[in-house]
C-alpha cells in the first residue's frame, strides 16, 4: 500500500494525525459491521421470541436458560446473546476488510454473504450452546435456523449498505 498516493485526515477530520482515507473508510466500515450486528441480534432475538410464543413458551425460556446457567436471570442472558451477535458484525467486518475474495461490491453480494455468516453461526454457536445447556443437539438447531439467518441477512445488508456508500476507497488489509 502506497501511503504517499493516500489522501490523510486534517485536524478538523474526526481521524487525526496520518490517518488515510483507506483507514478511515475500514474503521467506518467496523462501524457498520458492529451496527449490523447489534441490530441483526434484535430481530433475531424478535423471532427467537415470537417462535418460543408460537409453541407456547415463555418469551425468555432462551435468555433464562443461559442467564441461570450463569448464575443470574433473563437479563443477563440477552446481554450475552447482544454480546455474542455484535462480536459476530465485528468478525463478518473483518473479514470482508481483510479478504478480497469476500468483497462486497453490490446489495446482493452482502446479503448472499451475510445469509452465509448466519448459516455458519449455526453450527459454531448452537452445537456448543445445545451441550452447554443440556438440550437436544438438533433440536436447538432445529430451532435457531430461522433467527440465525435473519440474524446475518440484516448483517450482511448493513455492511453492504456501509461499503457501498464508503465506495471503492476501502482496500483490503495488505498482508
Amino acid at each position: 500500500m502506497n501511503l504517499a498516493s493516500e489522501k490523510t485526515i486534517g485536524e478538523e477530520g474526526r481521524f487525526r494525525g496520518r490517518a488515510t482515507m483507506a483507514t478511515r473508510n475500514r474503521l467506518q466500515l467496523i462501524e457498520f459491521g458492529l451496527l449490523g450486528g447489534l441490530v441483526g441480534t434484535f430481530l433475531m432475538d424478535a423471532v427467537m421470541i415470537a417462535t418460543f410464543l408460537l409453541a407456547g413458551e415463555k418469551a425468555d425460556v432462551f435468555f433464562s436458560a443461559v442467564g441461570e446457567k450463569l448464575g443470574g436471570g433473563a437479563l443477563i442472558g440477552i446481554v450475552i446473546h447482544m454480546c455474542i451477535g455484535t462480536t459476530g458484525g465485528f468478525i463478518f467486518s473483518l473479514l470482508v476488510i481483510r479478504f478480497k475474495a469476500l468483497d462486497i461490491s453490490s446489495l446482493r453480494r452482502g446479503v448472499m454473504l451475510g445469509f452465509a455468516a448466519g448459516a455458519v453461526t449455526i453450527p459454531l454457536g448452537c452445537i456448543p450452546l445445545a451441550i452447554w445447556l443440556g438440550q437436544p443437539v438438533l433440536g436447538v438447531i432445529a430451532f435457531s435456523i430461522m433467527p440465525h439467518l435473519v440474524w446475518g441477512t440484516f448483517l450482511g445488508w448493513t455492511v453492504a449498505r456501509g461499503t457501498l456508500l464508503l465506495g471503492k476507497n476501502t482496500p483490503p488489509i495488505p498482508v
